[in-house]
């Protein structure tokens, strides 16, 4: 009887009413060049028939449950999982050939490690553009989790079966963060394995969940709340601290950028102003500031235009 050489992988892809993205998720993870022992499909609820995708796919195994939120439909498909690794990826975006493999080097390498994760490219689907590979390391453990998200994508992760059962995997009641959550409860406990190759592509369509900076930034600041006190006893506070406030930065600078592009064309987001209104109860001291400055911005861009039409005219 032969013998795996690696830890068996169960590669598990949430969907809601993305089933015109699931076919290419699957099929980048039937591209892996070391293939997952088990392929399982999670549908938190879809009304759009993921059913006729997988029936493409006789290896993916499909669960179908009422809809309860991404957190719930992860812990729905790790714990029907038997594998010792298990690799989350949303239905709009792909695993790189290498995913797997890379993870599995890591952990490897590091078998304390409670997960692993590696790079991530950002494909910007109508302006069809990809970034440069994306990658920050957890250089102090649980402290780089308080001062941020070093990790930034989630199917960049790979994590050992056993530590997410350990922590109860992720938390249902939390509607966005949910990763973030389970990465800061892990590294107080863990070590975590990381590398610079790139590992996924996070795709970019107009309609993912983080376009929502208030409701993203009440997630992170509820997340982060809940480790205040670990942070102060283990003489962290100021890492806590200053995430509080990268968080703040991250998502008002977030919707700014959305409120130039509509004040540049002078026209009335309804969507930008609601944010605007909610990020202010949040973060009133950074959305001040952002507002502030937003006068010059426009200026420096309307310069910039116009010192492009000059060079255009020459």
């Amino acid at each position: 009887m032969s013998v795996s050489p690696h830890p068996s992988v169960a590669v598990v892809v949430t969907t809601y009413d993305h089933a015109h993205f699931l076919d290419a998720a699957i099929g980048s993870v039937l591209a892996q060049t070391v293939a997952p022992a088990e392929l399982i499909v999670v549908d938190d609820g879809s009304h759009d028939r993921p059913e006729e995708v997988t029936r493409r796919h006789p290896s993916a195994c499909l669960i179908r449950q009422a809809n309860a939120g991404l957190a719930a439909a992860r812990n729905t498909g790790w714990q029907a999982a038997s594998s010792e690794l298990v690799v989350f990826l949303d239905a709009d975006d792909r695993l790189l050939p290498e995913a797997i493999a890379g993870n599995l080097g890591r952990l490897a390498e590091a078998p304390e490690a409670a997960f692993a994760y590696g790079a991530y490219v950002d494909v910007h689907v109508h302006a069809g553009r990809t970034s440069a590979p994306w990658f920050v390391p957890a250089v102090d453990g649980y402290e780089s989790f308080l001062r941020g998200n070093p990790i930034g994508m989630h199917a960049t992760v790979a994590y050992r079966r056993s530590h997410l059962d350990a922590v109860g995997g992720f938390d249902p009641s939390l509607r966005a963060c949910e990763d973030y959550d389970l990465y800061l409860r892990l590294a107080q406990r863990f070590p975590v394995a990381f590398g610079p190759d790139p590992i996924a592509e996070y795709w970019h369509h107009g309609a993912n969940m983080s376009l929502d900076a208030p409701m993203m930034l009440d997630a992170a600041l509820t997340v982060l709340g809940r480790h205040e006190e670990e942070a102060r006893r283990r003489g962290a506070a100021a890492a806590h601290d200053e995430g509080v406030a990268a968080w703040k930065r991250h998502y008002v600078d977030a919707w700014a950028a959305r409120a130039l592009v509509a004040a540049r064309s002078r026209r009335v987001d309804r969507e930008v102003l609601r944010q605007g209104v909610a990020l202010a109860r949040l973060a009133p001291g950074t959305v001040a500031r952002a507002v502030a400055v937003a006068p010059s911005r426009l200026a420096r861009r309307a310069r910039r235009r116009l010192r492009a039409r000059g060079r255009g005219r020459s």
